[in-house]
């Protein structure tokens, strides 16, 4: 038997800009922004204190990634037409014939191929989960637990991934 616990509130937010490659050949979506809503839940086996993981840790990892991801625009290192490169404090990105540079504490490179929504909440739901591995959040086996994020990028318009 498993049990859960969710994260649905209004602190659970971050606000970024992105733009994503989309059609053949790759066309590029103009940078813009959203306000991101995050919502988690864990589902796993109850420890012998009556819960599956606890919420005060798990809440504040989510806060943490939230931080993390605010403020930024969103970059996508694994993109196979998209160059990012670091000269002094700003991020060069190219994908030709377009080119954009940014100053480097407003950026975040994620290890992802697109900037997606798909993309974004399936990242978090990795960064989650390791960091409950290293606060040692789970009581047993981490693959015992079932990690789902669902992040709105637009209202009424969200991606889900379970890890």
């Amino acid at each position: 038997m498993k049990h859960a616990i969710r994260f649905e509130n209004d602190s659970l937010y971050f606000s970024a800009s992105h733009f994503i490659t989309f059609g053949d050949p790759e066309k590029v979506e103009a940078l813009h922004g959203h306000n991101f809503r995050l919502k988690a839940e864990i589902s796993g086996p109850m420890n012998c204190r009556a819960y599956v993981v606890d919420f005060v840790i798990a809440y504040d990892a989510l806060k943490r990634i939230c931080e993390t991801l605010s403020h930024k625009v969103l970059l996508a290192r694994d993109h196979p037409y998209i160059k990012i490169k670091t000269v002094d404090d700003l991020v060069k990105v190219t994908m030709p014939p377009l080119s954009w540079s940014f100053p480097k504490e407003d950026t975040l490179i994620l290890p992802i191929k697109n900037t997606t929504t798909e993309s974004l909440a399936e990242y978090i739901a990795t960064v989650y989960r390791q960091s409950l591995e290293s606060d040692s959040a789970f009581e047993y086996p981490s693959f015992q637990y079932l990690i789902t994020i669902e992040l709105e990028e637009s209202p009424g318009m969200w991606a889900v991934f379970q890890n």
